[in-house]
């Protein structure tokens, strides 16, 4: 959707809620208003459709949920962790919760939490690709390779057509300087999904690391061309031309 249809979504929920002022739905309507207003940057109204919409239902985990990933975004982290708390007061078993509080302790630096909170999922839902996965990543990205290559080994047995798996490992891979591992799982990983840009910006840096420097630039270029940030890459593009 563009701005405009946006807008045009906030206008008309706004008659709604002016037209069903005690309906069953308002505080659905003002959910929805929140998470309208935040898709055109007006946060502060947003959080405010979110208060309003808790003030009339706060029994249900996607409106801290919500409110929570808005507070996040403004910088409000205490404010997110207490939502996230009580959503999974209300409900102890939601994976939005736990991952995208996960997210945010990753982001305030506390990989601790964040790998507990993933962990605790885990054991609720065994079977949950994407937190099995950011796990792995999360463990890859605290040091712990060898961990980290078993979690990405048993994910890839379960789902062998998965491109993101095989570009994680090919770069556990090159972290342990397993650089022929490392290519045959970026190549697998190109494979399955010849448009991802990220994993040609991973076959540039095993390049690097083989001190290949001329096949390194070749495949970072095409990382960019692919829709890759220059910016993401940084000092990699330092000997390209």
């Amino acid at each position: 959707m563009e701005n405009k249809d946006y807008e045009c979504a906030e206008v008309f929920l706004k008659k709604l809620i002016k037209k069903d002022k005690k309906g069953d739905k308002l505080s659905t309507y003002y959910l929805d208003l929140g998470t309208v207003q935040r898709r055109i940057n007006k946060n502060e109204k947003a959080l405010k459709s979110y208060d309003k919409a808790i003030d009339l239902n706060s029994d249900t985990p996607s409106y801290f949920t919500n409110r929570a990933s808005l507070r996040s975004q403004q910088g409000d982290v205490n404010g997110a962790l207490k939502d996230y708390e009580i959503a999974l007061t209300l409900d102890p078993e939601n994976e939005n919760a736990y991952t995208n509080r996960s997210q945010l302790f990753k982001k305030i630096g506390d990989l601790e939490k964040a790998k507990v909170d993933l962990e605790t999922y885990l054991e609720i839902n065994p079977e949950s690709f994407a937190v099995a996965s950011n796990l792995a990543i999360l463990k890859k990205q605290e040091g712990g390779f060898h961990e980290a290559l078993e979690d990405f080994n048993r994910l890839i047995n379960l789902n062998p057509n998965e491109a993101i798996l095989y570009n994680n490992r090919a770069d556990t891979h090159m972290k342990l300087s397993n650089f022929g591992k490392a290519m045959e799982d970026i190549e697998k990983a190109i494979e399955l999904d010849a448009e991802n840009a990220i994993a040609y910006a991973t076959k540039g840096e095993i390049y690097l690391k083989l001190n290949k420097s001329m096949e390194a630039c070749f495949y970072f270029k095409t990382a960019i061309k692919k829709g890759l940030d220059p910016k993401l890459l940084g000092l990699l593009l330092t000997n390209c031309e």
